[in-house]
């Protein structure tokens, strides 16, 4: 018998204003050294930004904006003969919006705007058109996925 102590998953609770389990992932992605309040006031100000600019209902923006990021493979690494092969694999729905979610905060700090709700804003209006450096990222990894198609049949 195992004398390792048990790990239980913590629950995340649903975001205040929209109800939604995503939104309240989104905001932990932008929360640093434990202040939610303040990530969920820059958060609710890019999305009351971005509703008015685009004039649509704002959880649906970002439903949209997390489905143009989200990527559908990841490669990983594996050694077979003495050679490494990038092998792609399909991933889950949560890992994919973890990835979209991960790559937009990362993305949006290196932008030129002045305070980091302004980077935000930018980052997400620019994910909802397709032309943001997150939504290049996801592209790469589509385009190393393509190249390393033939290895797909190896098994991790």
């Amino acid at each position: 018998m195992s004398r390792k102590k048990q790990y239980y998953k913590t629950i995340i609770l649903n975001d205040p204003k929209f109800g939604s389990y995503i939104i309240a992932k989104f905001i932990n992605y932008i929360m640093k050294n434990g202040k939610k309040n303040l990530a969920q006031k820059i958060f609710y100000y890019s999305i009351n930004i971005i509703s008015i600019k685009l004039n649509k209902n704002p959880f649906f923006i970002i439903k949209k904006i997390l489905y143009n990021v989200q990527p559908n493979f990841e490669i990983k690494k594996k050694k077979i003969g003495g050679t490494i092969y990038q092998i792609p694999f399909k991933i889950n729905l949560k890992r994919s919006l973890m990835f979209s979610m991960k790559w937009i905060v990362k993305n949006s700090k290196k932008r030129n705007e002045n305070g980091y709700k302004n980077k935000l804003v930018g980052e997400l209006i620019d994910s909802y058109y397709n032309n943001s450096l997150s939504t290049k990222q996801k592209d790469e990894l589509n385009n190393k996925t393509e190249q390393n198609k033939a290895y797909s049949n190896f098994k991790i």
